[in-house]
């Protein structure tokens, strides 16, 4: 069963991380990532959110596809760093909104 996952999250140094995510059998099959920070280049948003796709939405797993994703890409956060992507997305895992 498909389900819609929602989080807010607020990263220490006050930046907004909000997640929305569809979830299958704790896989994540989509996910869309916004808020009031920036990424540096701003278009390797989209291909963080790819990367997620198909990740199980456990800590271990999710660290690693985000720790990767900075790895290849040398995107920046600014406002934001790794830790509250993975923190944001784990608050995601919690919350179930109606589909």
């Amino acid at each position: 069963m498909v389900s819609v996952k929602s989080a807010d999250y607020k990263a220490p140094g006050g930046k907004l991380v909000r997640v929305r995510l569809k979830e299958e059998n704790g896989v994540i099959e989509s996910v869309r990532i916004s808020g009031d920070f920036f990424l540096v280049p701003e278009e390797d948003l989209s291909k963080l959110e790819k990367i997620l796709e198909d990740v199980p939405l456990r800590e271990a797993e999710v660290r690693l596809a985000i720790d990767r994703f900075f790895s290849a890409t040398r995107a920046q956060g600014l406002g934001v760093s790794a830790d509250d992507f993975v923190n944001a997305l784990l608050s995601a895992k919690e919350e179930a909104v109606d589909a």
